[in-house]
């Protein structure tokens, strides 16, 4: 019996990340190395990965209102092979029913039993050609309950785009490097100022233009929060959460290599993440080291005239990046992440000189970790003015990951 290599591979990501508790990304990443197949079948393992994972409560209740077994009675392998067959019967158009069930049933012999290739069989022609239209906003849209009821509370604008939007998949993103000289291919289409499109499809990793530099994959949203600085040549800068380096690098290439910057993370084996990424870049005065930006570094006490601090948070901005963290992450986790958050920045605001500037980014879109902690930092630092109003960026108004951004100024 042959197995579809690419839903095989998809079928064994899927199970590792929700047996193992594996990380979506390192898994897709390891498995699609493992399977050694062609680009196509890369493209087609990817996309029924992310589309599972993207409309997995949605599935769910579908396959729930077919079956009269409970989902929780299923074993996970059979429940993913149910999931990939019913999300292609349902989303990709040109590969057809027959040609799903067929291999979705030998999955299901390979990784169950007779009895589960039979009901795995059964239950796929039942859904052929079946609609399911779910009522609640959630389902239809395949969110928790929690995010949709968040930014309800919330009151961001136009709520089903957005929960829409963070299903579809974002463009691949890059900047153009000033301190590379090279001309922009055809595959590049410009956007604004150092934002550019890279429009052939696939992974941007390998190409020429990423190997020596030209280009670098980075979010529009990245851009602007590092633009909002406005870092002038000579200036002595710090990234407090830098991994893996394309924010600091940005940075070099906006001050044209004159001055410094210094990168942390909390993790070693990230700081040759961040050296690699400002050497192929040519950030020459990108400087990484180790430090927690929760905890006070005597070192840094108003050294810097510009500090970036690039939170860590609940990560809701980019779902459509990351579609698993609409499963990983819970309504607590929030404020937990505020907390530490805030500890972050006034920690940072110790390492601004007198009129200096301090940026506080996210890549989420919770209140909770944004203008609170921006409001609340801003009562207890009288020394700090904000310099621009906040800035929250949306996946379906503003094509780019939902990001906040805030800049402080030391008065003094």
């Amino acid at each position: 019996m042959k197995l579809s290599k690419p839903r095989q591979c998809a079928l064994m990501v899927l199970t590792d990340v929700e047996k193992n508790g594996a990380y979506l990304n390192l898994s897709l990443r390891e498995k699609l190395s493992g399977f050694k197949m062609d680009t196509r079948d890369n493209a087609l393992a990817t996309q029924l990965v992310m589309g599972v994972t993207r409309y997995k409560l949605y599935l769910d209740e579908f396959i729930s209102s077919l079956s009269s077994v409970k989902l929780k009675k299923m074993s996970v392998w059979i429940l993913n092979i149910l999931r990939i067959g019913f999300y292609s019967n349902i989303f990709l158009d040109k590969v057809p029913v027959g040609a799903t069930v067929n291999e979705c049933v030998n999955l299901a012999r390979r990784y169950g039993h007779p009895s589960s290739a039979a009901f795995v069989n059964a239950l796929l022609r039942a859904s052929a050609g079946k609609t399911f239209e779910p009522k609640e906003i959630n389902v239809k849209y395949s969110y928790p309950l929690w995010i949709v009821e968040k930014w309800q509370s919330e009151n961001v604008d136009d709520i089903e785009a957005l929960l829409r939007s963070g299903n579809e998949t974002p463009p691949v993103c890059v900047r153009r490097n000033t301190l590379v000289d090279c001309p922009v291919p055809d595959c590049m289409t410009h956007v604004k100022d150092d934002l550019y499109i890279y429009t052939t499809g696939g992974s941007f990793e390998g190409t020429p233009w990423q190997k020596n530099g030209a280009f670098t994959v980075c979010d529009g949203a990245s851009q602007e929060a590092v633009k909002a600085l406005e870092l002038k040549r000579g200036e002595n800068v710090l990234d407090l959460c830098a991994a893996p380096g394309g924010k600091s690098a940005y940075a070099a290439a906006i001050m044209q290599n004159e001055g410094a910057v210094t990168a942390c993370d909390i993790y070693e084996h990230k700081i040759p993440i961040i050296t690699s990424t400002a050497e192929r870049l040519g950030a020459s005065i990108v400087c990484a080291r180790v430090n927690d930006a929760a905890v006070y570094n005597r070192e840094f006490e108003g050294a810097f005239d510009a500090v970036m601090l690039d939170a860590p948070c609940s990560g809701l901005g980019i779902i459509r990046r990351k579609p698993d963290i609409k499963w990983t992450k819970k309504p607590e986790d929030c404020f937990a992440l505020a907390k530490t958050q805030l500890k972050m920045l006034d920690t940072a605001a110790r390492y601004v000189k007198p009129h200096g500037r301090l940026s506080y980014t996210t890549c989420t879109i919770s209140r909770t970790e944004n203008e609170e902690n921006a409001d609340a930092f801003l009562k207890e630092h009288a020394e700090f003015e904000l310099m621009q109003p906040y800035k929250q960026l949306f996946p379906h108004k503003d094509n780019t990951d939902g990001f906040f951004i805030a800049v402080f100024g030391r008065k003094k």
